[in-house]
């Protein structure tokens, strides 16, 4: 009830210095103060509800606070800066509107900016989409970056992500940095593989690593190794440095790794 004492207390001095603005806008912060005090109220029920967090504020919400601080902020204005009410010999006390008008002003300025703020980071992210497809990571490559964050070092992997066959997704490669923890850094060879929450294709670098859910290894390079392998031979069956018969064994012991 700190706006209505204060209202009583601006009354009382316009009725003691016969100030009809003081003794008007007096009475008008009385009068408004109990809405400001249960508006606020509200609010922290809302925080104490969920503890630690924001109280979520909507558009309406939003926009009866900042009513409420306008029609603070705007008659104490033009009391003070028009001087109405308010003669000469005490023109000092136009300050106390002025300040009290000036506060509000400001504090319903800046609520509206971060509330503003805060809409527009909450629709950028839903147009980025949230990674809720469950998929496995299989390394392909990886490489220190020379960075790291917190004392973990930061890697450029190449991963291959293969969705769950409930998402209908097609596997797809992606490169990412990503801060590894120190707990996963002895599962990070070629073909070692995490559990994952991905986006897709469309946003791939978008993922939800699960460091602490490491698979075992596969041999995702194997087919391409065995492709190079065969080119290799194919060219020295080329160039005649192997015989019909050893190209024939070859080959047949090389697709006999897939």
């Amino acid at each position: 009830m700190k706006l209505a004492a204060l209202g009583v207390i601006t009354a009382v001095i316009g009725i003691g210095l016969d100030l009809p603005g003081l003794l008007g806008i007096g009475v008008y912060w009385a009068l408004l103060g109990p809405v400001v005090r249960r508006d606020g109220r509200r609010l922290q029920e809302l925080r104490q509800a969920v503890p630690g967090t924001t109280p979520p504020i909507d558009g309406r919400t939003f926009a009866y606070g900042t009513l409420l601080w306008a029609l603070l902020a705007v008659p104490s204005l033009l009391v003070g800066l028009l001087d109405l009410g308010i003669d000469a010999e005490h023109a000092d006390w136009r300050w106390l509107p002025i300040v009290v008008g000036g506060l509000a002003a400001g504090v319903g300025g800046i609520g509206s900016v971060l509330y503003l703020l805060g809409s527009a980071v909450q629709t950028v992210g839903d147009q980025l989409g949230v990674p809720d497809v469950p998929a496995t990571l299989r390394i392909l490559s990886v490489r220190e970056t020379g960075t790291f964050v917190n004392e973990r070092p930061r890697l450029e992997f190449v991963f291959q992500v293969v969705p769950d066959q409930a998402s209908a997704l097609a596997p797809y490669e992606v490169t990412k940095k990503a801060t590894v923890p120190f707990t996963s850094m002895g599962a990070l060879r070629v073909g070692d593989g995490f559990r994952a929450l991905v986006v897709g294709p469309d946003d791939p670098t978008r993922m939800e690593i699960g460091w602490d859910q490491p698979l075992p290894a596969t041999d995702v390079t194997g087919a391409a190794d065995v492709a190079a392998r065969l080119e290799a031979l194919e060219q020295l069956r080329t160039a005649g440095t192997v015989t019909e018969a050893e190209y024939a064994e070859q080959r047949e012991r090389i697709l006999g790794t897939l």
